[in-house]
Parts: C-alpha cells; sequence; structure tokens
C-alpha cells in the first residue's frame, strides 16, 4: 500500500508549502525584507484559515463555494497558471474586497495586519498588503483544489471540520519533539566519529591522511543532506498555530469525538477501502492509497478525502507558484486512479460513512454524436421536402382559377364583336341624305 500522509488535507500546511516560491515576490509588493516576509507569510497565512474557518462556522459550505470560490476575482486569477508582476497586479487590485470578505470587517484586517506588524518589527500597511494579497492567492489555490476534487457542499463542510486538528498544539509540540530527537541522532555519530578519528590519530605521521578523510565525509555528508533535503522537500513543517487568530476570527473549535461506525470494523469494509494489510489489488492497479499514521490526527479513510490528499500531493509537486512567465499552454488538472482508493471492488458495502462510487455507464445510442448528427441530417431534409411539396400543392388551385378567368374573359371579348355587311348602294344614298336634328 502506498502511504500518504494526513497533512496533505490540511488548509495551513497546504498553503504554507505552496506559497514559499512566493516569498520574494511578496517582499517586493509589501516593500519588506525576505526575513520579515518568511515571517509575515506564516502569521498572515494562520490569520486567513482562522478568519476561513469562521466563515464556514458561520455559513457553511454553500456559501464558501458560492461567494468565495466563485468570486470575479478568483475566477480572474485562475486565468493565469503562474506567479508573475501580470498575476501580482490582478492580485493588488482586487485585494482589499476579497480580504473585507473573508474577515467580515476591514476592522478585523487593520487589527490582524498590526499583530504582525509588531512580530515582524514593520508598518501596518505594509504587513496589509501581505495580507490582503495573500487572502486573493488562498482563495485561488483552495478553489483550484476543491474543484480538482470535485467537493460537494457537504464534503466541504466535512473538509473544515478537520482543520482544528491540523492546529493543535500537541501536534506541533510533537513535531518539535521529532525535530529535537532527529537532530542528536544525526550528531551523535559524528561526535562519536570525531573522537575515534582523534584518538587514532595521535601520531604526526597520518595527520594528512586524517585530514583528507575529514574533507571526504564532509563532502559525503554534504551529498546526504542534500538528497535528505530532496527528498524531504514536500514534507515541510509550518510555525505552530497562534490562538490569537481564533479570538480575533470569533472561531470557536469543536472538538467531537469521532463516532465508531460498527461497519467499518468489518474486514470486508476494511478490505474495500484500502485498510486492511490484505487488500487485494484488482485490475490494471498494483497499489492502494492510505493515510499514514500521524500523532494527534485522525481522519477517515473516505475516498473524497484520498483523493483531496493525491491532488494536493500532485499540485504541490508541480510547485505551480513558481515566479515565470505565462506557459503558452496551461497544466493538466491532476486525475488520480479511482483504484487507487479501492474503487475497483463491486462488492463495497453501503455504510453511513461512505457513499458507493458511481461508475460511469456507457453511452446509449441517441447521445452518440455521430447518430444524433445523422438524424438530425435525416430530419431536416424530410422537413424540406414536406415543406416544398405542401408549397407546390397549395399552388395548383390558384393556376387553375386564373386559367379559367382568362378564358371566360377571352370569350367575352368575343361575344361583343359583330360583323355588319353593308351594301355600297344604301352606303351612297346615306351620304346624300342630309341628317335631321330633332326638335
Amino acid at each position: 500500500m502506498t502511504t500518504i500522509s494526513p497533512t496533505r488535507v490540511s488548509m495551513y500546511d497546504f498553503l504554507y508549502q505552496d506559497t514559499q516560491p512566493l516569498v520574494s515576490l511578496l517582499a517586493d509588493a509589501a516593500e519588506l525584507s525576505l526575513p520579515q516576509t518568511r515571517l509575515a507569510l506564516g502569521a498572515s497565512l494562520q490569520a486567513i484559515v482562522a478568519a476561513l474557518l469562521a466563515y464556514q462556522q458561520r455559513h457553511q459550505g454553500q456559501a464558501i463555494n458560492k461567494k468565495l470560490f466563485n468570486r470575479a476575482a478568483v475566477k480572474e486569477l485562475r486565468q493565469y497558471n503562474s506567479m508573475n508582476f501580470v498575476t501580482l497586479n490582478a492580485t493588488l487590485y482586487h485585494r482589499n474586497d476579497v480580504a473585507d470578505a473573508v474577515f467580515h470587517d476591514s476592522a478585523r484586517v487593520v487589527k490582524a495586519s498590526s499583530y504582525i506588524a509588531s512580530q515582524v518589527d514593520a508598518t501596518t500597511e505594509q504587513v496589509r498588503t501581505l495580507l490582503t494579497c495573500l487572502c486573493v492567492i488562498v482563495l485561488r489555490e483552495l478553489a483550484i483544489l476543491a474543484d480538482y476534487s470535485k467537493l460537494d457542499n457537504d464534503e466541504l463542510d466535512k473538509w473544515f471540520a478537520l482543520q482544528p486538528q491540523f492546529l493543535s498544539a500537541e501536534r506541533f509540540a510533537k513535531n518539535n519533539v521529532l525535530a529535537v530527537s532527529t537532530l542528536e541522532q544525526n550528531t551523535s555519530p559524528t561526535s562519536q566519529s570525531r573522537a575515534h578519528d582523534i584518538e587514532a590519530n595521535k601520531s604526526n605521521q597520518h595527520q594528512q591522511q586524517a585530514s583528507v578523510l575529514a574533507e571526504n565525509d564532509e563532502e559525503s555528508l554534504k551529498t546526504a543532506t542534500s538528497s535528505k533535503t530532496e527528498a524531504t522537500s514536500l514534507t515541510i513543517v509550518p510555525p505552530p498555530f497562534d490562538n490569537y487568530w481564533y479570538e480575533l476570527t470569533s472561531f470557536t473549535p469543536e472538538h467531537s469525538a469521532a463516532k465508531q461506525d460498527m461497519q467499518q470494523a468489518t474486514s470486508n469494509y476494511l478490505k474495500a477501502i484500502g485498510r486492511s494489510s490484505d487488500s487485494t489489488p484488482q485490475g490494471h492497479h498494483n497499489d492502494t492509497l492510505v493515510f499514514a499514521q500521524m500523532y494527534a490526527i485522525a481522519l477517515p479513510h473516505q475516498r473524497w478525502l484520498l483523493q483531496l490528499a493525491k491532488i494536493s500531493d500532485i499540485y504541490l509537486s508541480r510547485n505551480r507558484l513558481r515566479i515565470t512567465s505565462e506557459p503558452t499552454t496551461p497544466p493538466t488538472p491532476p486525475l488520480v486512479s479511482l483504484g487507487l482508493i479501492g474503487a475497483s471492488n463491486d462488492n463495497t458495502p453501503t455504510t453511513t460513512s461512505e457513499i458507493p462510487i458511481e461508475y460511469d455507464k456507457p453511452k446509449p445510442l441517441w447521445k452518440d454524436p455521430a447518430i444524433l448528427i445523422l438524424i438530425l441530417v435525416i430530419g431536416g431534409l424530410g422537413a424540406l421536402a414536406t415543406f416544398k411539396y405542401q408549397t407546390q400543392k397549395s399552388q395548383q388551385p390558384s393556376q387553375v382559377i386564373s386559367t379559367t378567368e382568362a378564358v371566360s374573359e377571352k370569350q367575352r371579348q368575343m361575344q361583343d364583336v359583330a360583323i355588319v355587311k353593308v351594301d355600297e348602294d344604301d352606303l351612297d344614298s346615306t351620304d346624300d341624305v342630309a341628317p335631321t336634328v330633332p326638335e
């Protein structure tokens, strides 16, 4: 089975890692130094995440989807596939309106900016520019992630409900302990090797050889460190969350204990969703995607959540927010094979916490484009032929009537003409007689 970190569904972890390439661009926009920008970036993301959680707690996921993720500013910014000065100008244009919508009040934006400014030794206006720009970028990134994962309103509510556990102090305390223990393990063998080298190389004859070995060890250590850095580049741990942002945004974390679904305890269901070690891959898939164990983090192994985590992992690996020119062709949306999350099993039982996936049915014949075009052509030709026939049929009676009228008119004209034969003698006699005028 392929394990994936639970933090892939954490908004705070995702946004902190996703916005790291923007440090220099945001520093230029807010007129801050790079160290100031890095510190203000983490605090600003905490404030924005807390404001989004408070917004969802008041208005639910449908309002998040319609009024925030589908805003005109977010749609405009989604047209760009990389970050540069053109994208930054579009962000600066919409930053104030979006920030007021997220924080529900412009006074909270000013208060959050002044609080962060006191921590990074900057002015309130500088931090406000950074905070408001991040509001637009955060909404854009979360909208893309929700769109690619095809989350509905109910799944958005569940996703937001999982976020407070990623911001708990226990989680960051455990991470600090693990980091310290790892540092001690990495440093202790080095100190022992150095002591051993000192004891073994007491004579002056082996000083040159010891120096050469030390140089080789340093090079190998640098190589190993760089490889570890590259391998763990996608597991950046953000700064600990400040509970002050809960007070500022009026968000109340709800610590509700997860209810045990008895049907989840069956081996068949565990095998279907990939939590059982004996789950057998089917079809063309050779592995199953599951969440790894993490301290103070408990996630349900639901398919939409696993798909969200995998898409988040692919999105972060692409490093799409790097500062570069706009690509000629936009990158394709990440796709997740349904077999990786146990969709190839047809015997998945219906439970209260898991909705069976709807398989794609074959298209009926009447939805085939070729058949539709053929039907339209035949229907159009038939309608045209019918129209032509009706037109010709309606013109025939009028032609017959007009012909009959013409024949009758000609007969009347022929009847009015009379042929009279007059003798010449009668004509001469009529010429000599003077006409009489009646009195």
